[in-house]
């Protein structure tokens, strides 16, 4: 990006849009600037409260002209907080929010600034659902363009698998619309790797018929039988039908959890969920695999519509928490990975941060392994990587309130990471805590990483978009970025 004079005082940006613009000093500033991680707390020159693609292309041509940095903001739930940067302009989406659902043809149409809640009230009562996260205050846009995934992507996959186009604005201030026959190398680049490249103003999916209802089956398991429920784990969850989420969680019972015996409050537990769509009087047949032969010290079933589901963690994710997280893929759970997991997992410095949710039952988890599809994703028409299997997700999360909890709960995130990190595979770069550099990029897109590096020296040759979760604006052959 050019670094002309800055000589021109940001005020006169509100001159050059249509829209509402927001200063340090006003009255809705600090609520605006306001992120879901509250460890990032940054203070943007200006807050443009953009209305559509054409206000994003003023905002960006002023600010380049006269070398504001820029950073886009949607939900503002990126754990690296790119969403906001000291001293730059913020281009927030959050007024682009309408919404159009065509039953007949399956198209959903988002605006850029939608959260995922918002979509999936829009589609209730329609039967059809957009896969895609499990908290619904995160925004469409982040989740989208890092790939998106949630508790339909054993059946239906990646969030980007159901992308038809796409509106964006480019660096120069162009406004275009990507999908596979226009603009096809920057439709693929954006679909995983989309924080680099523009700013995503509409999205059009093509929606799912959703199976039913969502029947959530959890359990809690004494810290004796953690081991066992892991090697079941191993054994059966990847083998469950595709309308079967399983989630394991590794943490320490509250001691005031008075719906578990007392004996077992204050100690270490393993939580075991399942999420199964479809008819419920087929759901206890449908995950008995992984439950029969153990008896659980608590257990609850219940029955919930789609877009019930999707808002049951967001007191547990809510705003105002900390956070830093990292993330691997694991391939095989051998006995050696499972120790690993129980003893860091026991280390864990934080504390209970008390919550509502049912799915996680009211704690904030430290350790969790979400069951994949156990075959390799094929090579898709995206950033995502392809050839990988991603048999586990597991994620390690560092959670707290206050500044002077935060050094022991990151330490431990970390080396816990480091432990993992001869049998992890990659990560997924929606749950990137620190925005990387070309080697955490090349990790990440693996053999996909040159194609989407073409594709930032075409749209972006200044890296306007130097904001995103890894930086893709490494030098190279440009050869085959022509499409």
């Amino acid at each position: 990006m050019p670094q002309t004079s800055t000589t021109v005082p940001v005020t006169e940006l509100a001159d050059a849009v249509t829209c509402p613009v927001l200063f340090p000093g006003s009255a809705e500033y600090d609520l605006a600037r306001r992120l879901w991680n509250a460890d990032i707390d940054r203070r943007p020159a200006a807050i443009v409260r953009v209305r559509d693609a054409h206000d994003v292309s003023a905002t960006l041509r002023w600010s380049t002209a006269n070398g504001f940095p820029v950073t886009v903001r949607s939900g503002g739930h990126n754990l690296a907080g790119t969403a906001a940067m000291d001293g730059a302009v913020q281009i927030d989406t959050r007024l682009i929010d309408r919404i159009e659902v065509d039953e007949e043809s399956g198209l959903i149409s988002v605006g850029g600034g939608c959260n995922w809640g918002q979509v999936d009230r829009a589609c209730e009562g329609t039967g059809l659902v957009v896969p895609a996260g499990v908290v619904s205050h995160t925004g469409v846009a982040g989740l989208t363009l890092g790939g998106g995934f949630g508790y339909l992507a054993r059946v239906h996959g990646a969030t980007v698998d159901h992308l038809e186009s796409i509106e964006v604005v480019v660096a120069d201030g162009a406004i275009l619309e990507v999908n596979a026959d226009s603009h096809p190398d920057l439709f693929r680049a954006m679909k995983g790797a989309g924080h680099n490249y523009g700013v995503a103003t509409r999205f059009t999916f093509r929606a799912q018929k959703l199976a039913g209802l969502a029947t959530v089956r959890l359990a809690l398991f004494a810290a004796a039988d953690r081991r066992a429920i892991l090697q079941r784990f191993s054994e059966r969850a990847i083998g469950m039908p595709a309308e079967v989420g399983t989630y394991l969680r590794l943490y320490r019972a509250p001691e005031f959890w008075t719906q578990i015996p007392k004996e077992h409050r204050g100690e270490p537990l393993v939580s075991v969920a399942t999420i199964r769509y479809g008819d419920p009087a087929d759901e206890p047949a449908a995950t008995a695999a992984i439950f029969e032969g153990f008896e659980p010290i608590y257990l609850d079933v219940r029955t919930m519509p789609h877009v019930t589901l999707q808002h049951q963690t967001d007191d547990e994710f809510r705003y105002g928490l900390r956070h830093y997280w990292k993330h691997t893929f694991i391939e095989e759970l051998t006995d050696e990975v499972i120790d690993t997991l129980i003893e860091h997992a026991d280390r864990y410095p934080g504390r209970t941060l008390n919550s509502s949710a049912y799915i996680s039952h009211q704690v904030m988890c430290p350790f969790e392994i979400i069951a994949g599809p156990g075959t390799a994703r094929e090579q898709g028409d995206d950033a995502l990587p392809s050839g990988r299997v991603l048999n586990y997700s597991a994620n390690i999360g560092a959670d707290w309130e206050y500044p002077s909890e935060k050094a022991a709960l990151v330490a431990w995130a970390r080396e816990f990471s480091d432990a993992l990190s001869p049998v992890g595979a990659g990560t997924y770069i929606n749950f990137t805590s620190v925005q990387g550099d070309d080697a955490v990029a090349r990790a990440v897109y693996g053999e996909k990483y040159e194609a989407l590096a073409a594709a930032k020296r075409r749209y972006d040759p200044e890296n306007v978009f130097r904001r995103g979760l890894v930086d893709l604006s490494d030098p190279g052959d440009d050869a085959g970025a022509g499409e």
